[in-house]
């Protein structure tokens, strides 16, 4: 019984496996030979297995622990929630108004592209409605305007002082106001 497990060990550890690579099974012995070598075999008795004594697992001791009544909460803990919550409410109000007035600079640059070119489609009908050069042909023509010539010099007496002209409507609304309070204190510091 024992030669036959013996055997069976040899054979299953002659067709092993390590892994997913087959080592080559070893050369069988010649039946003559393998005779010889279970005679020869000398068979020693086994000795009597004593079984293993497994050390004690003492029960995993759990710490006794106090366990604390639930106490109020801290009004440092309350005043901190709101101050955390009132600062996440402007975090959103004010992204929201940062949004809308994006939008708003968005919509007055596509508004002052669109009166940069009504602008310049106006400026373009305005000279073409006044052209100089018609205007100085007509009085060149008319005798209203001469071209001075190469000897003639024209001097401009700027030595009179300034002078304003008021119009007759100057005397009301806020201009009005603030002319009468000017000769006023005028008034009162002379």
């Amino acid at each position: 019984m024992a030669e036959r497990n013996t055997r069976r060990i040899r054979d299953t550890r002659r067709y092993r496996t390590n892994g997913s690579a087959a080592y080559q099974p070893e050369p069988e012995l010649e039946p003559v030979r393998r005779e010889q070598a279970r005679s020869s075999a000398v068979r020693r008795p086994e000795p009597a297995r004593r079984p293993q004594v497994r050390p004690r697992r003492r029960p995993a001791a759990r710490p006794n622990i106090q366990v604390r009544p639930q106490t109020a909460v801290a009004p440092f803990a309350v005043v901190g929630l709101f101050a955390v919550l009132a600062c996440t409410l402007l975090l959103v109000v004010n992204s929201a108004r940062l949004a809308v007035a994006n939008n708003d600079i968005v919509e007055l640059r596509a508004t002052l592209a669109d009166l940069q070119d009504e602008n310049r489609t106006l400026q373009a009908r305005y000279e073409l409605e006044f052209d100089l050069e018609a205007i100085e042909q007509q009085l060149l023509s008319s005798g209203a305007m001469v071209r001075p010539g190469p000897g003639q010099t024209v001097y401009l007496d700027l030595s009179g002082g300034d002078s304003v002209v008021y119009y007759d409507g100057a005397g009301e609304g806020l201009s009005g106001i603030l002319q009468r309070a000017e000769l006023f204190f005028a008034g009162l510091l002379s």
